[in-house]
């Protein structure tokens, strides 16, 4: 992981951030026809990735070697107002092209974004992920999280 820096998203860093979502996005939809990727994905996607510079309630942060782009973590501050803490801090998006996986970098990434986020009062940390993604799903358990929430859908 030499050279890699670990920073927030900048205006500069938009399409080679939203070439990672894409790539997840189409990924997740391999997985699930619920996930089908819709026509206007790139547009879509740099829209979204910018709501992470714009917004206080949502944040981007990438890893970056020498200007490209090789991971990318989305989060989203969220209102729980009938629980306590009444403040989530979910993870929304999480890649790491394939070569920069193994090594620690979506962990490091992970610890960035929650350092950012502390003054926000977040104490709850969740994150989402198709049920079949099999690779969030031992990345994150191997985090020591686990399964708090269940949703079901289908195509009507």
């Amino acid at each position: 992981m030499e050279g890699i820096k670990i920073r927030d998203l900048k205006k500069e860093d938009l399409e080679g951030a939203a070439n990672l979502v894409m790539r997840l996005k189409k990924f997740n939809s391999e997985h699930d026809p619920l996930f089908n990727v819709s026509e206007d994905l790139e547009k879509n996607v740099i829209a979204y990735l910018e709501t992470a510079i714009e917004l206080d309630t949502r944040d981007a942060t990438v890893a970056d070697i020498n200007g490209k782009i090789v991971g990318l973590i989305m989060g989203e501050v969220l209102d729980r107002p009938f629980y306590h803490p009444n403040k989530e801090l979910r993870v929304t998006e999480i890649y790491l092209l394939p070569e920069y996986r193994k090594g620690g970098l979506g962990k490091k990434l992970l610890e960035a974004l929650i350092e950012r986020e502390k003054g926000k009062h977040c104490d709850v940390l969740t994150v989402e992920f198709p049920t079949e993604n099999l690779l969030a799903h031992k990345f994150y358990t191997g985090l020591g999280m686990r399964g708090i929430l269940s949703i079901y859908g289908k195509k009507l």
